[in-house]
């Protein structure tokens, strides 16, 4: 999709005295996904961002506009999450109402613009429903409409999806698609959920605790992260560490505990005689199961192979995911398609797994990290 302006610029933010500083940026008719493991931290950010909570320091811009010091009304993005509820004795509609008339909107305009977000969201026919009728995909989609009838350029959703079932989750990511694109409105997404972030997310910041340690696509996450943070929490990859034996044509051979052999491409700072940790997604690991013991490879340039024991084995639908436990005793998840052949496989099996150096990667182990 072509580049799209920034409506909100998020500048050297600090949300906590002792956390780095946040940067990041979201666009009109876009959405931002911030992913993040802890829900407390996905709160702070969004109190932050909704004036709750004052900065200690930094900037939030919003079409050019500093709105790093003005309270939450004069704000012009508004949060919608689980912590701020409908109000339990209003009907639908006068949830709706209530912000366009506390702000001395004329009644007959607040009835029109409710009237256009009742049929926006799908809520025709609930207009006087109160919330405890509403199942919770219905009661999202109230607090959504209760935020866009004050017409926001920027909407916070704050872990919004957490307690829908399956369906409603994949209709309302959808909702929220359709309605940052033909509103031109700046969506940032705060969530748990991995799969969140990738169905809606435009582009995606991850978070380790209060610190974003890498934005961009989904694809520069998954086949470029950052650190060995992104690699593990956000692309699941297994992390193992090694001490680096040498560097050479940017591939670095180490071994694990234990002298078993491995490769990977070598970030920078990652250098001989030193330890580094070595990421490898479970769907790039090739197993083999040898029909004899001590099956060999003469080919000098192929990767190091590693035997192990399969310890467990679970049917996902759509791929395989097996559990391999290393001579030394260190674990290995592996993600293959279910082919007949694994079907023939069971625990206590001995394998052969195996990479190609350019399908892991070794980062500087931050343990040894200045």
């Amino acid at each position: 999709m072509p580049p799209l302006s920034s409506r909100l610029v998020v500048n050297a933010l600090r949300v906590v005295p002792d956390a780095p500083p946040l940067s990041f940026h979201a666009a009109a008719g876009a959405c931002l996904a911030v992913v993040n493991d802890h829900a407390a931290c996905l709160s702070t950010l969004a109190d932050v961002l909704a004036g709750h909570v004052p900065t200690q320091g930094g900037t939030i811009m919003v079409d050019g506009r500093d709105e790093t010091a003005l309270p939450p009304e004069r704000r012009s993005g508004v949060v919608v999450g689980w912590r701020d509820p409908l109000f339990a004795h209003m009907s639908v509609q006068a949830n709706l109402a209530f912000g366009p008339r506390a702000r001395g909107m004329e009644s007959q305009a607040v009835a029109a613009r409710v009237r256009a977000i009742l049929a926006l969201l799908g809520l025709d026919g609930l207009e006087q429903a109160r919330p405890a009728a509403l199942e919770p995909e219905q009661a999202l989609r109230v607090m959504i409409g209760r935020a866009l009838v004050s017409e926001p350029p920027v909407l916070v959703l704050d872990d919004p999806f957490t307690p829908l079932p399956p369906a409603a989750r994949t209709a309302m990511r959808r909702l929220v698609g359709r309605l940052a694109r033909a509103r031109g409105l700046c969506v940032v997404l705060l969530t748990r959920a991995r799969s969140d972030a990738l169905l809606l997310g435009d582009m995606i910041a991850y978070m380790s605790g209060m610190e974003i340690v890498q934005q961009g696509t989904a694809l520069d996450l998954f086949e470029r992260p950052a650190c060995d943070r992104v690699a593990a929490g956000f692309g699941h990859a297994n992390s193992l560490t090694v001490r680096v034996a040498c560097v050479e044509d940017d591939v670095a051979r180490a071994h694990l505990p234990g002298g078993l052999p491995v490769e990977a491409m070598a970030m920078p700072g990652v250098v001989a005689d030193r330890l580094a940790t070595l990421c490898i997604r479970p769907d790039r690991i090739a197993v083999m199961f040898p029909t004899r013991a001590g099956m060999a490879v003469d080919d000098p340039d192929a990767p190091p192979l590693l035997e192990a024991v399969l310890t467990d084995l679970r049917q996902m639908g759509d791929h395989v995911l097996l559990r391999f436990r290393l001579a030394n005793g260190e674990e290995l998840l592996a993600r293959r398609p279910p082919t007949p052949a694994l079907q023939r496989v069971v625990p206590g099996q001995t394998a052969v797994l195996a990479w190609q150096p350019g399908q892991a990667i070794a980062f500087p182990f931050r343990g040894e990290m200045g």
